[in-house]
C-alpha cells in the first residue's frame, strides 16, 4: 500500500489560499459597490457643489473654542515644511488678515464654520 498524504495536503492548502484570495477580492469589490451606491443616493438627496473659499474675500470665522474672527480676509495657507517655523513644526496653518492689518495664523482643524461676510 502507498500513502499519498503529502500530495493531498498541498492541494488542500492551495484550495484554502485560493478561497482566502477570493474572499478578499469579494470584500474589496463589495465595499466599493456599497460606497458608490451610498454616494449616488446622497447625491440624489443633496447634490455636491463645486464651491470653495475664495481668497481676499471677507469672511467670518467661528472657532471651536468659541472665538470669532469677524470680517477678516483669508489670505491662504502656509507651506508646512519641517524646520520652517522657529517655534517648531506647527504644520499647515490658515493665514488671515485682520482689520488691524495684522496677520493671524490659525489651525484649520480649529475652525468650525466659515461664513461669507
Amino acid at each position: 500500500m502507498r500513502c499519498n498524504g503529502g500530495n493531498n495536503m498541498s492541494e488542500i492548502w492551495a484550495i484554502i489560499v485560493i478561497a482566502i484570495l477570493v474572499l478578499i477580492v469579494y470584500g474589496i469589490v463589495s465595499s466599493k459597490l456599497s460606497a458608490r451606491r451610498q454616494r449616488e443616493a446622497r447625491e440624489k438627496m443633496l447634490p455636491y457643489l463645486d464651491e470653495t473659499i475664495v481668497p481676499d474675500r471677507r469672511h467670518n470665522l467661528f472657532m471651536s473654542d468659541g472665538r470669532k474672527f469677524m470680517d477678516v480676509r483669508i489670505l491662504g495657507t502656509t507651506d508646512p515644511k519641517l524646520g520652517q517655523s522657529p517655534l517648531g513644526d506647527w504644520g499647515l496653518m490658515l493665514v488671515i488678515l485682520m482689520d488691524s492689518g495684522k496677520k493671524a495664523f490659525i489651525r484649520p482643524s480649529s475652525v468650525r464654520c466659515i461664513e461669507e461676510a
